[in-house]
C-alpha cells in the first residue's frame, strides 16, 4: 500500500536527547535562581529534591516505568507545583534556543521530513516529550511548520501556575497514534512511524511501515528489524529512497 504519512517520536529520534531530563533539570535550576534570595525554603527544597531524583534515576533498571512515574511525582510535588507558567516557559525557551540543544536535532531525519511534507505527505509527531519544548526547538530551527501535528505531553496549570507535568501519553503512544490517524481519515497501513525504544514498539504494530531511528542503539535496530521487519536506514539518502519506493507502491 502506498506510503502517505510519516509520524515520528521525539526523544532519541528527532533529537539526540534520549529523554527530557536535561530540560527538566534546566527548569529546576531556573526555578532555583528565581527564588534567590527571597525564598530560601524553596531553594533548600529544590536541592533536596535533586538528590532524591538522582537516587531514583539510579534505580531505572529495577522497574523503569514505575521509577519514571515516581520521578515525575516527586518533581511535580517538590519543584514545579505553584511556579508561574511564565517562569517555566521562559526556561524551556532558553533551553530549546541554546546552541547545545539545536545541535542535538537529528537533521538526517528532519530534512527528509521537510521534503516529504513539501511534496504533500502528512507528517507529525507522537511523543511522551513535552509539546511546548518540542515545538519551540523545531520552531527556533525553522522546521515547526513541516509537521502537521504534534501530539505530546502538556503541563497542567491553574490560574497561571503550574500543577504538574502530565504523563498521559507515556506507554500509550499507540492509542494516540491510532486515534490521530483515524481522525485524519488515514489508514494506518499507509503510515510510517519512526522510533527508537521499547516504548515505540506498540506503534510499530499499528502502522504499515515501521522505521527505526538513526539514533537507536545497535541491538534495538537488530531486534526491531527482525521482529517487525522494520526499516533501518544507514543514511539520509537511503531513507529518502525508501520513502520514495514505498510512496510509489500500489
Amino acid at each position: 500500500m502506498p506510503l502517505k504519512a510519516v509520524v515520528s517520536d521525539w526523544n532519541g529520534t528527532l533529537i539526540a536527547y534520549p529523554d527530557e531530563s536535561p530540560m527538566l533539570m534546566r527548569i529546576a535550576t531556573d526555578i532555583f535562581k528565581s527564588c534567590v534570595p527571597y525564598r530560601p525554603l524553596k531553594m533548600a527544597e529544590i536541592l533536596r529534591t535533586r538528590r532524591i531524583l538522582r537516587n531514583l534515576h539510579a534505580e531505572l533498571d529495577r522497574d523503569r516505568q514505575a521509577v519514571i512515574r515516581d520521578m515525575f511525582r516527586v518533581y511535580n510535588e517538590r519543584i514545579i507545583r505553584g511556579t508561574p507558567m511564565r517562569v517555566i516557559h521562559d526556561s524551556m525557551d532558553r533551553f530549546c534556543r541554546s546552541p547545545d540543544t539545536q545541535a542535538k536535532l537529528e537533521m538526517r531525519l528532519i530534512r527528509p521530513i521537510r521534503r516529504w511534507r513539501e511534496s504533500g505527505m502528512m507528517t507529525g509527531i507522537v511523543s511522551a516529550g513535552y509539546r511546548h519544548g518540542i515545538e519551540k526547538a523545531l520552531g527556533f530551527a525553522g522546521y515547526r511548520d513541516y509537521f502537521d501535528f504534534c501530539q505530546a505531553e502538556d503541563i497542567k496549570h491553574n490560574d497561571g501556575h503550574a500543577v504538574e507535568f502530565g504523563l498521559e501519553i507515556y506507554k500509550k503512544k499507540h492509542i494516540h497514534l491510532a486515534r490521530l490517524l483515524e481522525d485524519r481519515n488515514m489508514d494506518p497501513r499507509h503510515a510510517a512511524y519512526v522510533g527508537d525504544t521499547d516504548d515505540d514498539e506498540s506503534c510499530f504494530q499499528v502502522v504499515g511501515y515501521p522505521i527505526v531511528s538513526f539514533l537507536a542503539p545497535g541491538d534495538v535496530k537488530e531486534r526491531f528489524a527482525r521482529k517487525y521487519r522494520a526499516f533501518v536506514p544507514e543514511s539520509e539518502e537511503e531513507l529518502d529512497r525508501y520513502l520514495e519506493d514505498k510512496r510509489a507502491e500500489d
